[in-house]
């Protein structure tokens, strides 16, 4: 197992930090590398934790599709709250150093 800069929840929302816009696939393929070995880097955790970031406010919806199995794909993109929990959090780690 690899050993990570930022804890997985934290490095999830800071994926979508410049404007990107994916699904739960798409990041569990992104932070796979740095991630790789991790217990909850799997498909149905990361869609949990978009998920729990929706209801918190951070992210939100953009697209929905079906996957070649027939499943709900939910595309997520950052908010302006969550835009400013990441720029806030970089201020407060520049601080602490």
């Amino acid at each position: 197992m690899s050993n990570p800069s930022l804890p997985l929840y934290f490095a999830i929302i800071k994926y979508f930090e410049n404007g990107t816009v994916d699904c739960a696939q798409g990041v569990a393929t992104a932070l796979e590398p740095e991630y790789f070995g991790y217990k909850l880097l799997t498909l149905n955790d990361e869609a949990e934790a978009l998920a729990t970031a929706k209801e918190n406010g951070i992210l939100e919806e953009t697209a929905y599709a079906i996957d070649s199995n027939m499943q709900l794909v939910t595309s997520y993109k950052l908010t302006e709250f969550g835009k400013d929990m990441v720029i806030s959090n970089k201020h407060s780690n520049k601080l602490r150093q």
